[in-house]
């Protein structure tokens, strides 16, 4: 089995490059789904509230939205919480993986917290969707119609570009348009780079 990671900073097209993968028949586990899977377990609920006070809705569901303020203003407390699903999440991966495998053997994660999570350690191979931070910014602002200087801050407040592309054994730019990622998807699998890979 091979194992796919798909990563990038916020707005720079994982979602699409994954779309565009899984229209070749390629199965796709996206990491945050999996991230929404963990916060329902019972034991997590517990820890989260023992750790970080009254953060359930009306549903006695997690509210991710009163839990991220909380964290997304302290790193030390994001740190906490990432300690706490990130395990979990990577061994819901890799237990999806194996039950996925005889569909296909080549398997890909879309996780834009791979690195943070440690699931890079599993992963057979890296993809690095980039773009310039100028374009992220502004498909930040049209996506979740936030300020010039909040988009600015949710991509400063992540790793810098260099980083992915220094981890990534393929790069998809996604600065241009859609039909141009697309060529660049479809070309990564007719030559399965990953394959070499020993």
């Amino acid at each position: 089995m091979k194992l796919i990671g798909i990563t990038g900073g916020i707005a720079t097209g994982k979602s699409v490059v994954a779309g565009l993968i899984k229209t070749k028949g390629y199965p796709v586990i996206n990491a945050d789904k999996v991230g929404h899977q963990v916060l329902e377990m019972e034991s997590v609920k517990k820890t989260l509230i023992k750790e970080f006070g009254d953060i359930l809705g009306s549903r006695g569901k997690v509210d991710r939205k009163k839990l991220g303020d909380i964290v997304f203003e302290d790193r030390e407390k994001l740190k906490v919480l990432n300690g706490i699903l990130h395990p979990k999440m990577v061994n819901m991966i890799l237990k999806k993986s194996e039950e996925i495998k005889e569909l296909n053997e080549e398997i890909f994660v879309e996780a834009a917290v791979l690195f943070e999570m440690g699931l890079d350690k599993h992963t057979d191979f890296i993809v690095v969707t980039d773009c310039p931070d100028e374009v992220r910014i502004e498909r930040l602002m049209k996506r979740d119609r936030l300020s010039f200087d909040e988009a600015k801050k949710r991509v400063n407040f992540q790793s810098p570009r260099e980083f992915f592309l220094k981890k990534a054994d393929w790069v998809i730019d996604t600065s241009k348009d859609f039909e141009n990622t697309s060529k660049q998807v479809f070309k990564m699998l007719n030559l399965r780079p990953w394959s070499d890979k020993i």
